[in-house]
């Protein structure tokens, strides 16, 4: 497959796994635009200079949406929604303006590409991450939160958010940013209770200055084109802004052994990864793997994942933390499009002890709690 193919394939499987046919009509301009990539050669073959590790499809959504959010070119601009307004129609006219923008603005799409990095700032999957850590600690004993991959932080403040999952609903009632999440099957997550975050630090190999205009804007154009998507960035922004949060410039596996050393000697830590580990080689992940557990020495420290299938794409077939997965399970994902797996795994002395708890859509609209499949390493 060249690399032409391999990014046409990763922009159709990203369209398939954020909007499929269930999705609401607010994502079908999501879908629509990783499609209009997947189908004009010209750009897929611009792209193609572009290292994989960049994500050239994603990249040049972001970049898109960038010159298209600056510029307002007729008549494709009227498809996208601004902050706080309503999500505009969507017609089959919008894959001729593509076309015709795409062919006309490929150098400036790659040009835009060049220097910048795909940061998908999703606070909605905060609600996934949240059941997550209520389902693996004790919601009386104090953690420090560490952030995988931050961006811009917004995940460090999951216990300041509202979260409504279903009928179930827990966080601050008085919150400024409030997240819906949609329920599905037939098992139904624990009562909801975060434990207190006694200290938080996020790990970010550029971290976003939200006190720049410019990176704000950024951010905005890698955010899925949906109205609720950018109403929850603009409202989560804020909340990062007047609750500043140290993040560590660095790789992640590099800084995190400083980052952890730097809690309190025994109390328990949650490392966050929410696609993150799933962009990782096996020895990098196994290296990460390696730190959690020799920081569990003196300290439990969980690691939540939040990541799709390896290796990434249509054929991926295992978790990025070794946990045992259903064979429908692994059949659903490469039948139906991308879908990420929440997963713990919780280290502590010579004790490694696994859990699967749900799969998830990636940008946090509904979640479905599965029977935990366990994995625990010999003492």
């Amino acid at each position: 497959m060249t690399a032409a193919q391999e990014i046409r394939a990763q922009a159709l499987e990203v369209a398939a796994g954020w909007s499929p046919p269930d999705a609401p009509d607010s994502w079908r301009l999501t879908a629509g635009l990783f499609r209009a990539i997947a189908a004009h050669d010209e750009l897929l073959d611009a792209l193609a200079v572009l290292p994989p590790d960049r994500l050239p499809a994603l990249l040049a959504s972001a970049a898109i949406r960038w010159i298209v959010q600056r510029e307002k070119p007729a008549p494709l601009a009227g498809y996208f929604p601004e902050p706080g307004g309503p999500q505009p129609d969507f017609d089959s006219r919008f894959f001729p303006a593509a076309h015709a923008f795409f062919s006309a603005r490929h150098g400036d799409i790659i040009a835009a590409c060049h220097g910048r990095r795909y940061q998908m700032n999703e606070v909605a999957r905060c609600t996934q991450v949240a059941l997550g850590l209520a389902a693996t600690a004790a919601p009386d004993q104090p953690v420090a939160l560490v952030d995988l991959g931050t961006g811009a932080g917004l995940g460090l403040h999951l216990d300041r958010y509202r979260y409504q999952v279903g009928t179930l609903a827990f966080g601050p009632p008085t919150a400024a940013l409030s997240l819906r999440c949609d329920l599905r099957g037939t098992r139904v997550p624990g009562a909801a209770g975060l434990p207190p975050i006694a200290g938080r630090a996020g790990i970010e190999l550029r971290p976003v200055d939200l006190h720049d205009p410019r990176a704000r804007a950024w951010l905005q154009a890698c955010a899925p084109p949906e109205a609720s998507a950018l109403a929850r960035l603009a409202a989560a922004v804020e909340v990062a802004r007047r609750h500043p949060a140290p993040i560590v410039a660095g790789d992640a596996v590099t800084a995190l052994p400083g980052v952890l050393a730097g809690f309190p000697p025994g109390q328990p830590v949650v490392v966050v990864d929410a696609y993150l580990a799933v962009f990782l080689s096996g020895e990098q992940r196994a290296e990460l793997m390696a730190i959690m557990a020799g920081a569990a020495r003196t300290r439990p420290v969980t690691w939540l994942s939040l990541d799709p299938l390896v290796p990434l794409g249509p054929t991926g077939n295992r978790s990025v933390q070794g946990l045992d997965l259903p064979a429908a399970l692994v059949r659903d994902y490469q039948e139906q499009g991308v879908f990420a797996l929440l997963g713990s795994r919780t280290f502590h002395s010579r004790r490694d002890q696994g859990r699967l708890l749900a799969r998830a859509h990636p940008s946090g609209q509904w979640v479905e709690w599965i029977d935990a499949v366990r994995l625990a390493a010999p003492d």
